[in-house]
């Protein structure tokens, strides 16, 4: 598999978010599979995917299938409340990037950040968060767990 194994692990777009009512999250598991999720106080959709990297800054994502539903708001993490049910989707995108710190808003100090030329689920800019991370993690894992 051709994976860039600095971008394996938790990226969040909330530090970048300041002022805006959604965020956006990617989880990137090491064995080529992830999510991504937009949420905001009333929704929640999750896409579960498969990731690559065909050639040096360039992130492949292909979208297998997604849910959509309520957050629960009294969950830690994210989660759903309640969810319809999970649609198949094939749907493969291609986004450059570029690792570098990025300052969350002017003047703070800069946080490892992956930045897209085009947005991933809306955001540009996605803070590293835990490179170690599990696909129980992934909040449509109580639906369908990884294989």
């Amino acid at each position: 598999m051709d994976l860039d194994d600095q971008l394996v692990g938790h990226w969040s777009s909330v530090p970048f978010s300041y002022g805006v009512m959604e965020a956006s999250e990617l989880g990137l598991l090491g064995d080529g599979q992830g999510w991504s999720a937009w949420f905001n106080v009333g929704e929640l959709a999750v896409t579960r995917l498969r990731w690559r990297c065909p050639e040096p800054g360039v992130l492949e994502l292909r979208a297998r299938w997604s849910v959509h539903g309520t957050p629960d708001s009294s969950a830690g993490s994210l989660s759903f409340a309640s969810a319809e049910p999970a649609e198949p989707l094939d749907e493969v995108t291609r986004h450059r990037y570029v690792l570098a710190p990025v300052e969350p808003m002017p003047g703070a100090d800069p946080l490892p950040a992956i930045s897209f030329e085009e947005p991933v689920e809306f955001c540009f800019h996605y803070a590293r968060g835990p490179k170690e991370i599990r696909p129980e993690e992934d909040p449509t894992f109580p639906a369908v767990p990884y294989q």
